[in-house]
């Protein structure tokens, strides 16, 4: 009764509303002027159309804005989008939230929940188009909510479209934008457009980025070139062919982390002792290093080593994409093929581990028709998808004391139907319904083998301080006990085998010389197949109730496909498809002749078996980190997006979200030492190796990375200097609300509320051909711990946002 309330009073006060401006508008027909709000096209319902005719949750920004405002990677879209939350984008993966939908991506085998996709072509992983695709774009759209239709596949979150400028046909020019800033920032791109026939145009586009890390280990660096060209055909204007190709790599060290402190077993529970270090140390500083080197680890409770080498990235990605057009008797046919390649070579201490090393190739190929048309009162678009990805990865994750080496081939293969009609009913109300049927299949073929080094004395000190061995990086179970052997360790032929396996297939022991210990050997294959599948809806009604002013309400469904994942737990091997329902109510309105500009939107979310990543144990003891289904959560809200341009030249703009998420099911399972929850537990009467199994209740909690309130305020003043220049000062800050960041629930988790402020101000041509801009980001010069982690190795860590920056941009077009 509670939700149908809510639902209720949000359509009521948005009814009222588009009454109100179709009074107004009524009085002041509504035109686009030169001292009016702009229009964006989007085309995130297949067909270009004004983003204030689009009836969906949607937010847009045009590419000459994310330059003007710095924004050069994706985790800076937060500044513009309040729903999105991208807590620590690296690497070939990513981490992205809308209204607390999303996962913390850490493996390539985990599929995101917002679907991100380039130039019309869904991506698997994110990693690649976030960290080099940000330059000379023609927009970015961010869909909320569920897009089970017309979209890809699994975004049960969002969706997020980087959608580059495309060739112009008839001219010939070219752009550039230089920027040089503290911390030896170099920002480059440029872009050429050429008419190569009265029918075709090359536009070719390169970038250059990179600057100095904000650690003092030479971490959170950046180092990344790219390079695209695109070549269209048009001989009419009932066909068009647009081939494109693209490559990017990204280098440097990469994201770093900082050791707040760490976390001791007690009587009563983890005792928290902080670490002393200051913020930006970085992992491998001199001081880190040596804070580390204090600390006790088990199960070898021997005192950790000095981090064994420097970060490094070393990721390829590139592509290959048409996009054909044809005008038929029936609509208008569109054909996108597409292959994506990437390439990861990169050594990564995340989360607290003493290295690890990443070596996966990823491909994906795919394909996407659709037809869309019109028939008497009905549009259509109906269409098919086809995607497959294979993932080959042989990765190691070295915590000194245990050495878990994966070796695994993932498939994913993915077709669907779908189709969506719109019903013109008389001039002003449209009802909307679509439907697709995706079938997924999922399959792994890997191996898991765990060097466990475990000290015999684990209750009194001294421990095993002194005698233990601390594995190096090695990527082979052989290599490993041929390490320990020539070093003394142990005796590689003296192992035996735990009954109920033998020596090929199993567990086998070997007890270490000096009488210490022991050093376990596991082996694990895994080798597993399914399908799964689904239809999704969407039912929706618009209503013009003026010209300037759009009323819709619409209820659609999102799935994300479950699969497999690389854990020695048979149990935890596979993981269940995750499926949403969205509520959503909205109102688009213009008036005031053009100068001002309301958008209300409401949103309830019934989310079901939400996939979710942590850490917790196997039956046999061993940490894996896991992919789980969480029960049920609910997320409801509403947002407000306003913009004024009360004169020619000044503009003022706000966007404010409200949420309000709770898990209404969430429980989570592990034993001792990994057993750091602040959520109430009970003992499930299972064991892993010896220590009780635990079920922690944080049902009542909040969804992660869902702050309650997000604020985005932005003005802009253009002052006239003669007739040939003019000044332009903005000001862009951004509020967001206290959040958890992840599912212990520890304090430190918590991220406090915090805002975040950018100016600039450019002298430019009147005309548009130049600027040249001082800028300045994160005024307010605070590094905050926006992605707090709990590492399973006992220590609580944070990774910072950027410290402030500052610089100047010249930008030219030719």
């Amino acid at each position: 009764m509670k939700n149908i309330t809510f639902l209720a009073t949000t359509i009521s006060v948005f009814a009222l509303a588009g009454a109100a401006h179709a009074q107004t508008s009524a009085q002041t027909p509504q035109a686009e002027t030169g001292a009016g709000i702009g229009e964006i096209i989007v085309t995130a319902q297949r067909r270009a159309e004004s983003l204030q005719k689009a009836a969906i949750p949607i937010d847009a920004v045009r590419g000459d804005a994310l330059v003007q405002r710095g924004i050069s990677n994706a985790a800076d879209l937060t500044k513009a989008v309040p729903a999105l939350s991208i807590p620590a984008p690296g690497g070939s993966v990513a981490s992205i939230f809308i209204r607390g939908v999303g996962n913390i991506t850490t493996s390539s085998y985990n599929d995101p929940a917002v679907t991100p996709s380039f130039d019309g072509v869904v991506l698997g992983r994110s990693g690649g188009m976030f960290g080099a695709a940000f330059y000379d774009l023609a927009r970015v759209e961010v869909l909320k909510g569920p897009q089970g239709i017309l979209y890809g596949r699994n975004a049960t979150g969002g969706a997020i479209n980087v959608l580059p400028a495309r060739p112009e046909l008839g001219k010939n020019g070219m752009g550039v934008n230089l920027a040089y800033g503290n911390y030896n920032q170099v920002d480059v791109d440029a872009h050429v457009n050429l008419a190569t026939g009265e029918h075709s145009a090359l536009r070719i586009a390169g970038a250059l980025f990179s600057h100095d890390g904000y650690n003092k280990d030479g971490t959170d660096d950046a180092k990344r070139r790219s390079l695209r060209a695109q070549f269209l055909y048009e001989p009419s204007s009932d066909l068009s062919l647009r081939i494109g190709g693209d490559y990017s790599h990204v280098g440097g060290l990469g994201v770093g982390g900082d050791y707040l402190g760490s976390f001791a077993p007690s009587a009563t529970g983890y005792v928290f002792t902080p670490s002393g270090l200051s913020a930006g140390e970085g992992f491998n500083s001199a001081a880190s290093n040596a804070y580390r080197k204090t600390q006790l680890g088990g199960p070898g409770m021997d005192f950790r080593q000095a981090m064994q080498s420097a970060l490094s990235q070393n990721i390829t990605y590139w592509g290959v994409h048409a996009e054909a057009n044809v005008q038929t008797s029936i609509g208008k046919l569109t054909v996108i093929p597409a292959y994506r390649d990437t390439q990861e070579h990169s050594i990564i201490y995340a989360p607290a581990f003493n290295t690890g090393s990443v070596n996966e190739s990823t491909n994906q190929t795919s394909l996407e028709t659709r037809l869309a048309g019109k028939r008497g009162m009905m549009d259509y678009v109906l269409g098919g998808f086809y995607f497959k990805e294979n993932i080959r990865a042989s990765n190691i994750y070295n915590q000194e004391f245990v050495l878990p080496i994966q070796n695994y081939r993932v498939t994913t293969e993915s077709w669907a139907l779908f189709g969506q009609l719109t019903a013109h009913i008389g001039n002003s109300f449209r009802l909307v319904g679509g439907a697709r049927y995706t079938h997924d299949t999922k399959s792994i073929d890997g191996l898991i083998n765990n060097i466990i080094v475990s000290c015999a004395n684990t209750t009194t000190p001294p421990f095993c301080i002194g005698q233990m061995p601390h594995m190096p990086n090695l990527f082979s179970a052989d290599a490993a006990i041929g390490w320990l052997g020539s070093n003394g360790y142990i005796n590689p032929s003296a192992g035996f085998t735990v009954p109920g396996s033998n020596a090929t297939a199993g567990t086998v022991v070997y007890g270490l010389n000096s009488g210490a210990g022991q050093i376990v050997k596991t082996y694990n294959n895994i080798k597993q197949s399914s399908p799964f599948s689904r239809v999704t809806w969407k039912v929706s009604a618009e209503y013009d109730v003026a010209p300037t002013s759009l009323l819709y309400a619409t209820v659609e469904t999102g799935y994300r496909a479950g699969g497999y994942q690389m854990v020695d737990s048979p149990s935890k091997i596979q993981y269940k498809p995750e499926f949403i329902t969205a509520f959503t109510v909205g109102s688009k309105n213009r008036f005031f002749n053009n100068r001002v500009q309301l958008n209300l939107e409401g949103f309830y979310w019934k989310y079901r078996d939400q996939q979710i990543a942590y850490f917790t144990v196997d039956s046999n003891g061993t940490l894996i980190n896991s992919n789980e289904n969480a029960g049920r959560s609910t997320i409801k809200g509403f947002d407000v997006d306003l913009v004024v341009k009360p004169a020619s030249g000044t503009t003022l703009s706000g966007k404010v979200q409200y949420l309000d998420t709770v898990y209404n099911d969430l429980h989570l399972t592990s034993a001792s030492p990994f057993d750091n929850f602040n959520c109430p537990s009970s003992l499930t009467g299972t064991f892993s190796n010896g220590a009780p199994v635990k079920s922690f209740n944080c049902s009542g909690r909040p969804l992660l990375f869902s702050p309650k309130w997000t604020v985005n305020l932005g003005a802009e003043q253009v002052i006239r200097v003669d007739e040939k220049r003019e000044l332009v000062a903005n000001v862009n800050t951004a509020w967001r609300d206290d959040q958890w960041a992840a599912f212990e629930f520890l304090d430190f988790e918590h991220v406090a509320a915090y805002w975040t402020t950018d100016a600039s101000l450019a002298l430019r041509s009147a005309e548009g051909g130049w600027s040249l801009t001082a800028y300045v980001q994160n005024l307010e010069n605070k590094r905050r711990n926006l992605a707090p982690q709990s590492s399973p190795m006992g220590f609580a860590i944070a990774h910072y946002s950027a410290p402030r920056t500052f610089g100047l941009r010249l930008s030219a077009k030719f």
